[in-house]
């Protein structure tokens, strides 16, 4: 009788903790050192540019995510790159697997980009970022196609947007995410040669901006790396990172009031 009660507390006690672990994410030390993560906790943001062949990167999380964007920035070789890492803390706990479909539907309505705006530090001022921003149906077809809100999480999806910004103007991008237990990642590439002031800066293909956003029990880790092939003139470097360091900031601002709206719901 004794062990049949015992077997009974033993049971329900497992069935408790099972139903806690899925009911929360990882830590976020699992995904970063202990002494980042608390910088990150305490509300401190990480951003660093490196040129040539000292382009690399030195903040990526611990995940397989990541390390796939670790592999394919190897085999590109790019020029200039652009990383920061920021943790934007939820307001509160649900499911973890709720948390990751409001983090891909926020992440995929690109039309809500449209209008934001970015710190200039040279100017000291906000700027316009994305004067335009919307989903087309493909390359040859510009149709332009609403934002939708999906009810499942896919394991993977492509499609092409249309983006116009005060450093590159008006281009075609093809956007791919992919997504994991806990993760999305999701790929930008242009599709469209890209200027400066009339200055040709990339061909197609040669830009790529990456976002990795980690569901963690803290909050959700929020790595951005953008990076390039692009035509070296003096001067224009400096404005291409300077450019790469906004659109991160922005995006990460952008995704976090889309985030705390979306919460809300939850």
């Amino acid at each position: 009788m004794r062990t049949g009660i015992f077997s009974a507390a033993a049971l329900a006690a497992a069935l408790l903790l099972f139903t806690a672990s899925a009911l929360s994410a990882d830590p976020l030390a699992s995904r970063v050192p202990a002494d980042r993560a608390s910088a990150l906790v305490r509300g401190e943001e990480f951003r660093r540019s490196s040129a040539g062949r000292e382009a690399d990167l030195a903040w990526a999380p611990s995940h397989p995510l990541a390390a796939r964007v670790q592999s394919d920035l190897r085999s590109e070789e790019p020029d200039v790159v652009v990383e920061a890492l920021y943790l934007w803390k939820k307001p509160r706990s649900a499911s973890p697997e709720a948390e990751l479909l409001a983090v891909y539907n926020v992440l995929r309505a690109v039309g809500t980009l449209q209008g934001i705006e970015y710190w200039s530090a040279s100017r000291r001022t906000m700027r316009l970022f994305y004067e335009e921003s919307w989903r087309v149906v493909s390359p040859e077809d510009q149709t332009r196609v609403p934002d939708q809100r999906l009810t499942s999480l896919p394991p993977s999806e492509t499609f092409t947007v249309w983006q116009k910004d005060l450093s590159f103007g008006g281009n075609l991008y093809r956007l791919d995410y992919r997504t994991s237990p806990d993760g999305v990642l999701l790929e930008s590439v242009n599709l469209t040669r890209m200027y400066y002031k009339f200055v040709p800066v990339a061909a197609p293909g040669a830009l790529k901006v990456r976002v990795l956003a980690l569901n963690t029990d803290e909050g959700i880790l929020f790595w951005a790396v953008s990076s390039a092939r692009a035509a070296v003139v003096p001067g224009v470097r400096g404005k291409l990172e300077d450019s790469f360091g906004n659109r991160a900031e922005a995006v990460f601002r952008w995704f976090a009031s889309s985030a705390a709206d979306t919460w809300k719901m939850l």
